[in-house]
């Protein structure tokens, strides 16, 4: 019993691995974590392969940031293990699906305790046939981790196909006050964006890529040009220049691509509506941050349904029903009461940060012991 209790009294080590830091929606959840342990107790510091534009505000939470480029797997096993033997961590938690084997590989061998592989998405596109050959590839992960994080059921069977009955599920959380829904804040964003009251304002928030499915929002902008519809696109991606040449090309006057944000809470108070065509998520953090805000989310039913937060705004169409997704997107929209009021009931679910963050460090602990 001493002993349990020294180990509960020092500080516990923790090191984040991911291969850049920029906006997506795992650095959310790795910053939220990271943000939200309890500082008395735990300590997290980032390894990356790149450096990213969204490392600041991790310094700013008191993370340190290290850099291994990553030239050759032989390389990187190296250094990985110079590195592990040079810093004591506690804990390595891996965000990064490729080589996760390999950083549990050499995380076990420099003597790591605590060695977690956290899945954040599915790849649903793939046809199960090739599935074999993602239990081949994950086997070293699951030989090496002794802790197994999915963000959702289908991210826990297609990341740890052997282990996925003993996947903890943590829910991709979010700091709720953030996105509490704000009247003045609606009235103030959408006044810059020079829409009147009665315009719908439609809303994405994505990485511009063949996942997020980006062109299916575009064609219904096309479909819906006599509706009083604004489409809003947040973010930046590969894709970004090629779906504005084709706003252009095509005279889509009613979506407005704004680029990368920093401020997507407020956007989200300004909008009516949040589109989620996505091919595949793991889950779909901003999907939780926009109902959070109190808005109806229309999803693919691609979606794995811990993405929807049980308070009736979150609708599920498959893709190829076309008409059904344009019906939608002309109904009415939700009274500013109502979304306030959907806003204070998302403070009672499972994506509350405070409590999943308790949650990860009692998983921890259970290994240190």
């Amino acid at each position: 019993m001493v002993a349990l209790f020294l180990i509960f009294e020092i500080m516990i080590n923790i090191l984040f691995e991911y291969p850049q830091l920029n906006c997506g929606g795992t650095e959310v959840v790795m910053y939220n974590l990271a943000k939200f342990f309890d500082s008395s107790q735990y300590h997290v510091d980032i390894l990356v392969r790149k450096q990213g534009n969204n490392e600041e505000i991790f310094r700013k939470i008191g993370c340190n940031i290290y850099l291994i480029p990553f030239t050759s797997k032989e390389q990187y096993k190296l250094d990985l293990m110079t590195f592990f033997n040079s810093y004591h961590y506690d804990v390595v938690h891996t965000h990064m699906h490729s080589d996760m084997g390999l950083v549990m590989e050499c995380a076990s061998k420099a003597g790591v305790l605590v060695r977690v592989a956290h899945s954040h998405n599915a790849r649903l596109d793939i046809p199960h046939l090739f599935w074999p050959v993602q239990i081949f590839r994950n086997w070293c992960v699951e030989n090496y981790a002794n802790l197994f994080f999915a963000c959702s059921r289908i991210a826990a069977k297609w990341m740890f196909p052997r282990h996925r009955n003993s996947v903890s599920v943590i829910y991709n959380a979010i700091d709720l006050d953030d996105f509490k829904f704000d009247v003045a804040v609606r009235k103030q964003k959408r006044k810059e964006l020079g829409v009147t009251d009665k315009t719908k304002v439609i809303i994405n928030v994505g990485r511009c890529t063949d996942q997020k499915n980006h062109s299916f929002i575009l064609d219904r902008a096309k479909e819906l040009k006599n509706e009083d519809i604004l489409f809003v696109i947040i973010g930046d991606g590969p894709l970004f220049k090629s779906l504005n040449k084709r706003i252009e090309d095509e005279y889509i006057s009613n979506v407005h691509m704004m680029g990368k944000r920093f401020d997507v809470s407020q956007w989200l108070c300004a909008a009516d509506v949040f589109i989620f065509p996505s091919i595949y998520e793991g889950l779909g953090i901003v999907a939780i941050e926009a109902q959070a805000c109190g808005l109806r989310v229309l999803s693919t039913n691609t979606i794995p349904i811990e993405a929807d937060m049980q308070m009736g705004s979150f609708e599920r169409i498959a893709l190829a029903d076309i008409r059904r997704w344009n019906d939608l997107l002309k109904q009415d929209v939700y009274s500013e009461d109502k979304r306030l009021d959907l806003s204070c009931k998302a403070f009672d679910s499972h994506y509350n940060i405070r409590v999943v963050a308790k949650e990860v460090e009692q998983l921890y602990k259970s290994k240190l012991c």
